[in-house]
């Protein structure tokens, strides 16, 4: 069993309380009983919250809580390990109940409304905000009240929330990320009102680092390069860090001041810290210098193969190179010798498709289902995947060559509605109709939801037969006769 030990860095727990916590553990499996202090079930709850062990993280808390049930400490922890474990409907009822019966305290109304607010349930956050600040004010309540006045796009508010929350920690400004960049739409009002709301930022700290960084990616995210580079530059000129550089070699990028992005580049990689090969390599592939870049992209694939630009940014350059008979030797060599997720696996196919490489990706998608627990999983990703890349013709072929003679009752049961949706894509709808009959037949007593989601409108309109077919197993087609 892992426990976090103060051989890393980032963990912050003495080998003193990792015993505490493996003592308990211990206790738990050989069915000891176990009394602790206060201070020590909560040594215990934290590094099982952090080691991710969940079955002893409950027993660790509902003792605790049952030692010591007038301790709103334990309460919080409850209410963490609910939100930790998804249980949300279960955490904002609990939470209820505690603000019903528990006695009140700034702690207990703090987290409840932080946790609320970030987990979007359905209590007054502006309420318990206050109502915390009332009994004692902190940097924590006054963080998330700078929030809610940002989701009403009250910058004033905001911004004198902020500094009393700054007021009473000053190292709160290190964390004005977590309150800047909500979301990552340029086009919505919040991400308009923390513009604002940073500019008076920079205006009160002025050496801040972190906030011209902040600003800088804002700038970017609004496709405000120029903006952006200044709030970066400014930002180094503070204290300079390679992060600060690299963002500043992002940002020539964008502005195609190709020469200025491979000149901080270079910068960054006499430190050893970070590695910039894919920004080197898409900087010299605009450039024209194909060979440069293709260098530096081999690099930045054997560095983390998983890094899934590099690899794209390959394909582009050898199919801008002439040499297209290597993309699909570089794409097997890719594929056979890393461990690939099934997002990264449908990203390496797509590439595939577009450079026109037919054989290598039936061949791929052929050995995709190594990916899967079963034959039915894999021939229902397939169907969809090749549905929604317009290559159901592959499917089809892949399907019939090697699962229609498979003795596998729950796959054979499917099948049909498989075949069924990639002939009529294929433009074959009559041997598709024969499918989905013969699919009826033998799966009476439902129809397969994703045959009936996928392109319904068009599907009916075009192919009325298909409605009067499906139509005794669903109560939410659409009414083609309107139509």
């Amino acid at each position: 069993m892992k426990f976090y030990d103060d051989d890393n860095e980032e963990d912050e727990f003495t080998e003193e309380e990792i015993s505490l916590a493996k003592g308990f553990c211990d206790a738990c499996d050989k069915g000891l009983p176990t009394k602790y202090m206060e201070e020590e079930y909560d040594v215990i709850i934290s590094n099982l919250m952090f080691s991710q062990k969940g079955d002893y993280l409950k027993k660790a808390i509902e003792q605790a809580q049952h030692d010591y049930p007038d301790d709103p400490e334990f309460v919080i922890w409850k209410m963490r390990y609910l939100i930790w474990n998804d249980q949300r409907r279960e955490a904002q009822q609990y939470m209820q109940k505690v603000l019903r019966h528990f006695p009140a305290s700034a702690d207990l109304y703090e987290e409840i409304a932080f946790i609320a607010y970030t987990f979007h349930l359905k209590m007054n956050v502006g309420e318990l905000v206050q109502k915390a600040i009332e009994m004692e004010p902190s940097s924590n309540a006054y963080f998330i009240l700078t929030n809610l006045y940002l989701d009403k796009g009250n910058v004033d508010k905001a911004f004198e929330s902020f500094k009393e929350a700054h007021r009473f920690d000053n190292e709160v400004l290190e964390n004005i990320d977590l309150l800047i960049l909500s979301n990552n739409d340029s086009h919505s009002d919040r991400f308009k009102t923390e513009l604002q709301f940073l500019q008076l930022m920079c205006q009160e700290f002025p050496l801040s680092k972190q906030v011209w960084m902040i600003m800088g990616t804002l700038y970017a995210l609004n496709n405000q390069h120029k903006d952006a580079l200044q709030a970066y530059e400014f930002a180094i000129s503070i204290d300079p860090d390679i992060m600060g550089l690299y963002a500043i070699a992002k940002e020539h990028y964008m502005l195609k001041n190709f020469y200025k992005s491979i000149e901080y580049c270079w910068r960054i990689h006499k430190s050893k810290d970070l590695t910039t090969h894919v920004l080197l390599g898409k900087s010299f592939k605009e450039l024209g210098l194909y060979d440069e870049s293709l260098q530096q992209l081999l690099q930045a694939n054997e560095t983390d193969p998983e890094f899934p630009y590099a690899f794209s940014e390959i394909v582009d350059v050898l199919r801008l190179m002439g040499r297209l008979e290597d993309i699909p030797k570089f794409v097997g060599r890719y594929y056979e010798s890393q461990h690939l997720s099934l997002e990264k696996l449908e990203w390496v196919l797509d590439c595939l498709r577009t450079e026109g490489h037919r054989d290598a990706f039936t061949q791929l998608c052929l050995s995709a289902n190594k990916q899967f627990n079963s034959p039915l999983d894999y021939c229902t990703w397939l169907t969809e995947f090749c549905y929604m890349v317009h290559c159901q013709d592959i499917a089809i072929h892949i399907l019939e060559e090697n699962y229609t003679d498979l003795p596998d009752a729950e796959l054979y049961e499917h099948l049909g509605y498989f075949l069924a949706l990639l002939y009529i894509a294929n433009n074959d709808p009559k041997t598709g109709l024969q499918h989905l009959q013969n699919a009826l037949i033998l799966n009476q007593e439902g129809i397969r939801r994703d045959f009936l989601s996928i392109d319904t409108d068009m599907l009916y309109t075009l192919y009325p037969e298909i409605y009067m077919l499906v139509s005794p197993y669903s109560d939410h087609l659409p009414d083609i006769h309107n139509n």
